[in-house]
């Protein structure tokens, strides 16, 4: 008996320490949205000073080259650096996003998307490619923001 009221107790403390919301309210799932389609539009006038109105100072960005950029400054940078070259011509799709519920201010986003007319460093055409963003998502001031994502290419399965 006594085992039963302890495992009581502890299930109410765990409860209350791992809330989980089951879903945001329509005005926070049309924020979560909303970054997901500035995103598309920010890359596609190429406009590096507006996408980082969606990151937070202290973001950590892990792009799909494996580089880790540290803070909103390097960020927008090494943007900045690549529209003015390998993104110019580039044009962004947002094909899905799915939003995983954590807690009222934690979010995390999964973003699958495709680009063409990007290039490689050399300046050879890329052919299209797709990938998968993951983005922690937090709500400050009543406002979403970037702290956390990593960028992945999706490469095409072998042929059997």
């Amino acid at each position: 008996m006594r085992y039963f009221i302890s495992l009581f107790f502890t299930l109410i403390t765990l409860t209350g320490i791992c809330q989980i919301v089951g879903k945001y309210s329509s005005k926070d799932q049309s924020q979560l949205y909303e970054l997901t389609v500035k995103w598309e539009r920010y890359w596609n006038i190429h406009n590096m000073d507006s996408m980082g109105t969606l990151l937070r100072n202290d973001v950590d960005f892990v792009n799909v080259g494996g580089g880790w950029l540290k803070g909103k400054e390097e960020t927008v940078a090494l943007h900045k650096k690549n529209h003015a070259t390998i993104f110019k011509t580039s044009a962004w799709t947002t094909d899905s996003v799915a939003i995983k519920y954590v807690k009222p201010d934690l979010a995390i986003l999964h973003i699958k998307w495709s680009i063409k007319g990007d290039f490689d460093p050399d300046g050879t055409p890329r052919n299209p490619r797709h990938g998968v963003f993951t983005w922690v998502v937090t709500k400050q001031n009543h406002e979403w923001l970037l702290l956390a994502v990593h960028n992945v290419n999706v490469r095409e399965a072998p042929a059997k």
